[in-house]
């Protein structure tokens, strides 16, 4: 998966996991529910595109009972 098959999903979903990054604050983690929540694409849709990341390596289940997911790499960045 490169950065010319993301859709507006997966854009948003990296986004948000993204967020404060190179700050000092924690950044790169987030649950299936505050993706939800932030990017406001439906449940369902959030869902399927955080498997389809997952499966491509750009984001990893780190905690399975709150599906919560880290940030790997962004396909958008010239050094993936």
């Amino acid at each position: 998966m490169d950065a010319d098959d993301l859709t507006k999903t997966d854009q948003a979903i990296l986004d948000v996991l993204k967020q404060g990054r190179g700050g000092d604050k924690p950044w790169g983690l987030g649950t299936k529910g505050y993706l939800v929540d932030e990017t406001k694409f439906s449940r369902n849709s959030i869902y399927n595109r955080l498997e389809i990341l997952e499966a491509h390596g750009h984001i990893e289940l780190v905690h399975g009972p709150t599906r919560l997911f880290a940030f790997v790499d962004d396909p958008r960045e010239e050094n993936h």
